[in-house]
């Protein structure tokens, strides 16, 4: 990989071979902007750089491109294609940190998901694709992530962050990919995601934990819907609740639900204060799907609405097109309460309610 600083040197500059390819290292002053290019060796240090321009890159199998040491206040900014390499590991292939950073590009990210995708038979560890960790008061946008092994963007502990633009595109794996989730949250505070597109197989949207959360006027096709869960612990707290969370203007089409909440069975866990406004469907199975039986290992409901997580103050206020029904809901009646429906002109069966005692259907 080549690291080039265009800026006066300072310190010194040195050549070597790593990896088989050559490498090109130069210490620069602080501020100096930087390239990562060529083919990306783990530990290289971008501290210094005020700005990264990443790519073209190819990033080797178990190694993780690392920004997670990008200085406050850096701009980071994908170019042309990243390339990673194939390998069965955790991952994540991407991770990014930092404060008032500015993330962004016209460049793509490919996961070379196919590899991944046809092995899934056999259970094998796939990589996250992007971990945004630890952000704080930043953007990130505009670049394509392609062909995702596995979960596509995590955000965890993030704070005051927008992420807008962006395209997650793993539609090569239509009918075979699983767990390609685009955007997943846990324990984020103040996080934005708006405007970006998402082609994947699981769900568009899904979060475990998080307050004050917007998602806006995404498109979402062939997914599992928008998800509030899989969400559910032994007690509750931080990590079991999400609270505040706005999912306003989205349009999901080609889907098995639109706009759904799953509790897991025996858990613990609070779901309050949940708006979904003015959301648009097209040609999906469940409009509205909440569920208190959810079975996280076997990743499906099991017929019993045990779950103790309370699902309340919940708004669907203005849901449209077409769906095979309208309701798909199973839930704990002694755990929700507050539930409001209206602007409800979905075309489909009815479905059923279940476990509501004043309900919609």
């Amino acid at each position: 990989m080549k690291l080039f600083v265009t800026a006066f040197l300072t310190l010194v500059s040195f050549a070597a071979v790593a990896n088989g390819a050559s490498m090109i290292r130069q210490e620069a002053e602080a501020g100096a902007p930087c390239q990562l290019t060529g083919t990306y060796k783990a530990g290289t240090d971008i501290s210094s750089c005020d700005t990264i321009t990443v790519g073209p890159l190819t990033v080797p199998g178990k190694v993780m491109l690392d920004l997670s040491r990008a200085k406050t206040g850096a701009t980071i900014n994908f170019v042309g294609t990243t390339t990673f390499g194939t390998a069965k590991w955790a991952g994540p292939l991407v991770w990014i940190s930092g404060s008032h950073l500015t993330v962004k590009g016209s460049g793509t990210l490919d996961g070379q998901g196919d590899w991944y995708w046809k092995q899934i038979p056999s259970k094998i560890t796939r990589p996250v694709f992007v971990k945004v960790q630890n952000v704080v008061n930043s953007t990130i946008s505009g670049f394509t992530v392609k062909n995702s092994p596995f979960r596509t963007i995590s955000i965890v502990t993030s704070q005051q962050t927008t992420l807008s633009g962006i395209t997650l595109d793993s539609r090569a794996g239509d009918g075979v990919a699983k767990n390609t989730d685009g955007f997943n949250l846990s324990k984020n505070d103040h996080v934005t995601i708006t405007s970006n597109t998402i082609y994947n197989q699981d769900d568009c949207f899904a979060m475990q934990s998080s307050y004050y959360t917007v998602f806006s006027n995404n498109y979402c096709s062939g997914c599992h819907g928008i998800s509030v869960g899989s969400i559910g612990g032994a007690e509750f707290g931080p990590t079991t609740t999400v609270s505040g969370l706005i999912v306003q203007g989205n349009t999901i089409v080609n889907s098995s639900n639109g706009i759904r909440i799953k509790a897991v069975t025996g858990m613990k866990g609070l779901v309050t204060n949940v708006k979904f406004i003015n959301n648009k469907l097209q040609n999906v199975r469940n409009a509205i799907a909440i569920h208190s039986n959810y079975n996280r290992l076997a990743g499906a409901y099991n017929g019993y609405p045990t779950s103790k997580v309370v699902i309340s103050d919940i708004i669907v206020d203005g849901l449209t097109g077409s769906a095979g029904q309208v309701y798909d809901i199973v839930v704990n009646p002694s755990v929700v309460s507050g539930w409001t429906f209206k602007g409800i002109a979905v075309k489909g069966t009815t479905g059923s309610c279940k476990g509501l005692l004043i309900g919609p259907c």
